[in-house]
């Protein structure tokens, strides 16, 4: 890992994250150690993520996608309590201090199946979306689109993400 300030300049160099650009896109990766270290990185993403943003998760089985999405309710002011895997369900919803948190599992359905839910009636402005075992082409209801991706490393776990503006979520 290069030394701070010299890889990314005008960036903040932060131990154990790395930022990969390439063609135009820039992935930020960090090792996630257990699931306190993946809550922790939903929580710190739940807090850039404005109203209307959307989260688009991939990842196998037991990758985390799930943990991830406490850490982010959490950010967000929810009850990661509350959350549960949405595989069975398709979709769940938790309310906000400001809004709610959509968070859907389109294993099964694939991505039509969110519209056939109602989803696209049932969003309003300022809600949050996470959508598990998401493609990347929508319709998704906002502009701010992010990417993620959860893989097993080691006794851990690496997440890859995107930001809106830096490459394709």
């Amino acid at each position: 890992m290069a030394p701070p300030g010299t890889a990314f300049p005008g960036r903040a160099w932060c131990p154990g994250i790395s930022r990969i650009s390439f063609q135009g896109c820039c992935v930020t990766e960090r090792f996630l150690a257990d699931d306190a270290a993946t809550e922790a990185l939903g929580e710190a993403l739940a807090r850039i993520t404005p109203p209307g943003g959307t989260w688009l998760l991939r990842g196998e089985l037991g990758a985390g996608k799930t943990t991830w999405t406490r850490g982010f309710l959490r950010g967000l002011g929810g009850d990661p309590d509350d959350v549960a895997s949405p595989t069975y369900a398709v979709l769940h919803r938790y309310g906000l201090p400001e809004g709610r948190l959509f968070h859907l599992d389109l294993y099964r359905p694939g991505p039509e199946g969110a519209w056939a839910l109602g989803l696209e009636e049932a969003i309003e402005p300022g809600d949050r979306l996470v959508v598990e075992w998401a493609g990347q082409d929508g319709p998704w209801p906002s502009d701010w689109v992010a990417g993620l991706t959860l893989s097993a490393e080691g006794g851990g776990r690496r997440a890859e993400w995107t930001l809106p503006g830096e490459g394709k979520a």
